[in-house]
């Protein structure tokens, strides 16, 4: 439930003031995140959001921003795909080609670079 998920972000967080390198805790919840984000992957959104806001609490809002608009591009996705999905250009396309397509609009700043 929600009190014993906060509970245990708490516990995450006291953890978090002991780490001394706290940008490679950052450099590394920001790949897994964008991993989860973008694989649907996420146990509860609500969650992660939960956690962004204690480190910011913790650290600032430079520490969270590129955490925050990650989300916000996903948002954004959603969204587009909510209004490609109505229009009749999809209709017209996925008759053609029997296929669906799924995408994700991000910002290059906010989320870690892959090989």
């Amino acid at each position: 439930n929600d009190f014993e998920l906060e509970a245990l972000l708490d516990r995450v967080m006291t953890l978090f003031r002991y780490i001394q390198g706290k940008d490679v805790f950052e450099a590394f919840f920001k790949k897994d995140l964008a991993k989860r984000l973008l694989l649907g992957k996420s146990g509860s959104v609500d969650a992660e959001k939960s956690m962004i806001s204690k480190l910011k609490q913790e650290c600032g809002s430079s520490f969270t921003n590129k955490l925050e608009g990650m989300f916000k591009d996903m948002e954004l996705s959603r969204d587009v795909m909510i209004a490609y999905a109505d229009s009749s250009i999809r209709t017209s396309l996925v008759d053609k080609l029997d296929s669906e397509l799924q995408v994700h609009v991000l910002t290059t700043g906010y989320w870690p670079p892959y090989p």
